[in-house]
Order: structure tokens, then sequence, then C-alpha cells
């Protein structure tokens, strides 16, 4: 169904040429699942794109049931678009427009696929008030609607929880079934486990990192550095959050584990200040100063006009204080991207550049969304790292996360799901 020969892709940057693609070749087979893998910053996101018929090769060409993209003129290159594929992107938020409902999104008669993927029930709510998990799948349903013969994923699973993970994988199974090619970058086993077909890209150098790293070492005597007590929060008719506490020390890595929907992100964006409970009671020593509270939201927050190297020093600069932003950049297996306009990266060095400026002045608070969902398991790890390194420099650490394993990584954990969580403690 679909054929690349010798691709290479290079994009001209301010730092100069850089190379995603390098003599790649692929057969895609029809009406099957294919599973592109490989490291963050691999070019899975560039080949998906150039699949989609959204960029053109530098070199080499693609080739779509028989017809070379590549050789195409605009208008044909239109046409594909929009009767031959659909484009799931990487960032859930860029498949949807906003201001619409989910239904609104939809040809009619094809709400069948929101079924299918759990999201029925939010089929009238605006694509703004959908979480990251929710949007994921409603981004999905939509593009099998379509009925077009190819769907093209990136990494759609990234923020789900494994029961919505399941769910969607069945989704793609049955529309290949159905005669549907589907392509999916990703980094979740999980997705290979149901693949026909696997394509592999490589960068030529690994990470070299150990995986499952011990739990820090759990403190003592660390002072209360964050408490939330009796926190609720609606929107509208819907309950994000119903009598939820949490507390915890300077020195510790906590984590909250839930599903998409559950109500993390909603509790970190009130401890973070950047919403206010209908009820309750945030309690923060060291003062709501933005240098003292270091906040990753799930969609980065990154200043495009910006280097990587500027985001991560901008807090910095902003209070007059100096930076390590070099020992941050390899902390976080970001060395020598440092000149790079942020958005030449890819989504998933996007979040480990996110991570490195909320360290950036090792704050007292550190508030953090999601911050593996678009990693592969080395770069996972070294976010963990870094998460627990500040922990152990004395951060009080709260994680947002739909990965149960990472309970195994933290001082305290506490499970959410549908706005109410049951703490745990190691």
């Amino acid at each position: 169904m679909l054929l690349v020969e010798n691709v290479s892709k290079r994009y001209a940057v301010e730092a100069g040429v850089v190379e995603a693609l390098h003599d790649v070749d692929a057969e895609i087979p029809r009406a099957a699942v294919t599973a592109l893998v490989g490291v963050s910053g691999s070019g899975k996101s560039t080949l998906l794109r150039l699949l989609a018929g959204l960029e053109a090769p530098t070199r080499g060409r693609v080739v779509a049931d028989r017809v070379d993209l590549t050789a195409a003129s605009t208008s044909a290159i239109r046409g594909f678009r929009r009767t031959q594929v659909s484009f799931v992107s990487q960032r859930a938020a860029d498949n949807l427009f906003p201001h619409l409902t989910v239904a609104e999104h939809l040809p009619a008669d094809m709400g069948g696929w929101l079924e299918r993927l759990g999201i029925a029930h939010r089929r009238d709510a605006r694509a703004s008030q959908l979480s990251g998990g929710e949007l994921a799948r409603a981004s999905l349903a939509v593009a099998l609607a379509r009925n077009t013969p190819i769907v093209v994923v990136d990494e759609p699973t990234a923020e789900l929880d494994h029961e919505s993970a399941r769910a969607l994988l069945d989704a793609l199974r049955d529309a290949a079934s159905l005669g549907t090619t589907i392509v999916v970058a990703t980094h979740d086993p999980d997705v290979l486990e149901i693949s026909d077909h696997v394509v592999e890209l490589a960068r030529g150098r690994n990470a070299g990192i150990a995986t499952h790293p011990a739990p820090p070492p759990v403190t003592t005597g660390g002072a209360i550095a964050l408490r939330a007590e009796h926190l609720s929060r609606s929107y509208g008719q819907t309950v994000a959050l119903d009598d939820v506490s949490v507390e915890l020390h300077a020195g510790e890595l906590g984590v909250a584990v839930g599903r998409s929907g559950s109500g993390k992100s909603t509790l970190l964006m009130l401890l973070g200040g950047w919403q206010r409970p209908d009820r309750g009671r945030i309690d923060l020593p060291a003062g709501r100063a933005w240098a003292a509270l270091g906040y990753v939201p799930q969609r980065f927050g990154l200043v495009p006009e910006l280097t990587v190297a500027e985001n991560i020093g901008l807090p910095g600069r902003l209070v007059g204080r100096e930076v390590d932003v070099h020992d941050l950049l390899e902390r976080l297996g970001l060395d020598g991207l440092g000149q790079r306009a942020v958005t030449e990266l890819s989504i998933g060095q996007q979040q480990r550049v996110a991570v490195a400026r909320a360290l950036a002045l090792q704050p007292a608070v550190l508030l953090v969304d999601e911050p593996t969902s678009h990693q592969d398991s080395a770069s996972a790890e070294r976010v963990w790292n870094a998460l627990a390194e500040a922990a152990r420099e004395g951060a009080a650490c709260l994680v947002a996360t739909h990965e149960p394993d990472a309970r195994e990584r933290a001082h305290r954990s506490w499970s959410i799901d549908d706005g109410r969580i049951v703490p745990q403690r190691f």
C-alpha cells in the first residue's frame, strides 16, 4: 500500500542543516497495522508526515497505492490528503477545532467509533473541554470515521491509561480487519503486540541508561512543602475533583496515578495556582512565587521563538540567577541540541526541554504532568532520574501519570479515579 524508497529529509535551521531521515526504505502492507519504532528524535514523525503527503522528501520517493506522491502535482496531493489518508498528530490538541464539539467533527451517522473508543459520553463536549487522553481517543475516532483507506497515527497511546489504550488498540485492529492500512509511530510495546509489521528507525546513538532504577531513598524529617485539603473542582456539570487531600514533604517524590480524564491534570493546575478550587485549601510554605514552583504542563508551554538553551535558561534570566544549562542538557539527553529552535525538535525532545526548564531554578516544589508520555524507554529513564535527583536535592516533586509502575519510584503515591484519590505510602 505504501512504498518508501531511498528517502532522505533535511531541514534548514539556523544552526545549519538537520537530516531527519537518511536513505530510508520501507514497504507497508495493505489492510494491516504497521508499527514505526525508534528512539525519540529518530525521524518517526517526519516519516509519517511524508506518508500522509504533508511534506515532500528531499531525496527519494514515496508511493501510495501505486501513486508517486513525490512526482504528483499540488492539486493531486490535495486530493490525496482529502480522500485517501487521515493523519492524527502526536499533539492531540492539533487534531480538532477547539470550539467545535466532538460530534460536530464527525461525518453524519459515523459516531460508532466513539463508542468503540469509550468516548461516546463526551460527544457533545467541545474539544477544548477534553483531557489529553480524551482528545487522543476523539482524534482517532474522527480519523477512522472519515473512512479513508490509509490512517497515519503518531503516538496514539502516549497519554492513555492501560484500559483506554486497550480500547484504542482494539479499534486499530478492527479498522485493519475492515481493510484500512494503519501506520502507527510508537514507543509502546502493546502497540507492537497488535502489529502485523514493524519498521524500525535508528539515529546512530543510544542513550545507554540502565532501566528500572531503584526507588530514591526515603527521606526523613523533611518539612511539609505542599499540603492540599478537601479540594473540589467542577467544570459545569462535570466534577473533576471531589474532596481531594494530598501532602508532600521536602525531598519526597510522589506520584498521582490514574486513567485519562481522572482529574490528575486538574489537581496539578490547582496546586500550581493556574486554577482556583471551588472548595478546599492549598498551603505552600515556600510561597507562590513562581521561581519557587516548577511546573511541567502536559502541552509543555515552550517559547517557540527561543532556542533549546534559551528556553531552559529563561527562568534564570528572569530572576537574575545563573543556570547550568549545559548540565541540564546532558542530564536529559539533549546535548548537541542547545542551539536548535524548539520547533525543530521531536515531541519527545520538546518534552524533555520542558522538564529541564522546570528544574533550572531548583524549585522547592515541582509539579510534573505526564513527563514520559512521549519518551522511548531510555529517554524516560533520563527523565525519572532527573526528577529523583531533584527530590534528593530537597524538592517536593509530584508527578501525574497513567503509568502504574511509577509507584515503584515514589515515596508516596495516590490512585485517582473520577476525581477522588486514595493515598498509599511506600
